[in-house]
């Protein structure tokens, strides 16, 4: 029986949000070996992978071969297709991906979760509650395989164990917390040994925070596992904004003395002249501004960025900052709180959304009707209507005819 999966707090259950972020987000990872094969059955199963695949709606890169700890170039199983005028790049031969999954090949699919409804409705979520960039990806291995060899990500993982099995072993960071920008290279690795070893089995969950060092192997049997990637926003891009901003002061936009790479006695005066601007420039900042020019750019997807390919239906009402809409009737739904999100459930439906957004939905259900553009709450206006069109979608927003 597959457990419901719709937010942070339930994707790691039972371990609690205050004692995963107290004890292992950005320190040491997390196994959870929940002995149910079922677990993620509503989430994601093996069949649903497979037949998604053999839809043959999937274009490289969103399916990808690996072998050998390189990835295969396109052409080795895919191939361009001409209709009329136009052409079909990337599109798999299904026949020689499965002959080269049968050689040791495997098989990967970036960003699944714009094709899986489910898939992208956690990573909305998960995104929402952490203000953090989610994706997803698929592996499937053939039994008996190496995958990876030894390396590290640049963003923290939950791996969803989905189907088979898979041998991790798991060495201490070579770069403590690695920003996106240092990646790994094999020569990084000495050879050490492994400070943890995991055969993570399906309804098993294992987190590993960015930089810690992984290998893996599957036994006789295939496996199939999903991974949730977290690509955190540091400092580094906080201070990088700051640094952006000093374009705008005139003594940063002078050249450089003449011949200043190749005459010494300019060195001094390189050193000096850089302290004194940045100097002025931190006694001009301005913290308040920064950081909601920040804010506001980490704001700018939601909600709804991860919405993936469900059905579509050409019979549509283009919802503008001056439609005419009303909630449904209060004893249609419910809404709760959750692992920090906001859960509004109705006809059936789970629907999280970001605890950012709870005075703009407060303000929907309380008029008798609204218009986008007069709703209250601190989301910009362009916000404000991609929630109602979001809701309106989702059914929860009726148009007032």
């Amino acid at each position: 029986m597959g457990a419901n999966i719709a937010n942070f707090a339930q994707m790691i259950a039972p371990v609690s949000p205050d004692e995963f972020f107290a004890t292992h987000w950005e320190k040491e990872p997390l196994f959870i070996r929940r002995a149910d094969p079922g677990f993620y059955d509503e989430l994601l199963t093996l069949r649903d992978v497979q037949n998604t695949i053999s839809s043959g709606g999937l274009r490289y890169p969103a399916i990808q071969l690996s072998r050998d700890g390189g990835f295969l170039p396109p052409e080795a199983f895919c191939k361009d297709i001409r209709a009329g005028g136009v052409v079909f790049d990337g599109v798999p031969e299904l026949a020689r991906v499965q002959a080269e999954y049968q050689s040791g090949s495997t098989l990967s699919l970036p960003g699944f979760h714009r094709a899986w409804g489910p898939l992208a409705r956690l990573a909305s979520a998960v995104e929402a509650y952490l203000d953090h960039a989610v994706h997803t990806n698929i592996y499937i291995t053939p039994g008996a395989v190496s995958g990876f060899g030894p390396h590290h990500d640049t963003h923290d993982v939950f791996i969803f164990q989905i189907s088979g099995g898979k041998h991790w072993k798991i060495y201490a960071p070579i770069i403590g917390l690695p920003h996106a920008s240092q990646l790994f290279r094999p020569h990084m690795f000495a050879g050490a040994a492994p400070l943890l070893e995991l055969d993570v089995e399906p309804g098993d969950l294992l987190y590993l925070p960015r930089g810690v060092v992984h290998s893996t192997t599957t036994s006789n049997r295939a496996s199939a596992h999903a991974t949730l990637g977290v690509t955190v926003y540091t400092w580094v891009e906080l201070l990088a904004i700051w640094l952006q901003s000093s374009k705008d002061e005139v003594g940063f936009r002078r050249a450089l003395p003449p011949g200043f790479a190749h005459r010494p006695e300019l060195k001094q005066e390189l050193k000096d002249g850089f302290a004194r601007l940045i100097a002025e420039l931190h006694e001009k900042l301005d913290s308040e501004s920064l950081v909601e020019s920040f804010l506001q750019r980490v704001r700018e997807g939601y909600p709804g960025q991860h919405a993936a390919a469900g059905g579509f239906d050409a019979n549509v009402v283009v919802i503008g900052p001056r439609s005419e809409l009303k909630a449904l009737p209060r004893r249609r739904y419910r809404v709760s709180e959750e692992g920090g999100s906001i859960i509004l459930q109705f006809e059936g439906k789970t629907v999280p959304m970001s605890p950012r957004a709870r005075a703009t939905f407060d303000d929907m259900r309380a008029k008798p009707s609204f218009r986008p553009e007069e709703l209250a709450g601190d989301l910009n206006a362009e916000t404000k209507l991609a929630l109602a069109r979001y809701l309106h979608k989702e059914g929860f927003l009726i148009l007032c005819e």
